[in-house]
């Protein structure tokens, strides 16, 4: 499968690239408090990231304590393989739409 044609399938309407730009979003945000912001406690800005791109990401859970960036790697496979579903799916609505 070519480059173009796996983008294409993973972003190939406006329902998964609506829903990869607000993962974009939650992610920097995840980042930019964890890096800029200083916390005397712990933050749970990770956790909306994950919750947004689950049931992939909580894959992580399984993921050796202590690794942060494990997280937001998580939280992007997560959204990628969510985008693609949504593709599929909306894919598969259009084809029953027009088959009927």
């Amino acid at each position: 499968m070519s480059n173009n044609k796996l983008i294409g399938t993973i972003a190939g309407n406006r329902y998964s690239i609506g829903y990869l730009a607000v993962c974009a979003v939650l992610l920097l945000w995840a980042v930019g408090d964890a890096t800029l912001v200083d916390h005397e406690d712990g933050s749970f800005a990770a956790v909306i990231p994950l919750l947004a791109t689950a049931p992939v990401s909580m894959a992580a859970l399984a993921l050796p304590d202590g690794w942060t960036a494990g997280l937001f790697v998580a939280s992007a496979v997560g959204a990628v393989v969510n985008a693609w579903l949504i593709s599929k799916m909306v894919g598969a609505k259009r084809r029953s739409t027009v088959s009927a």
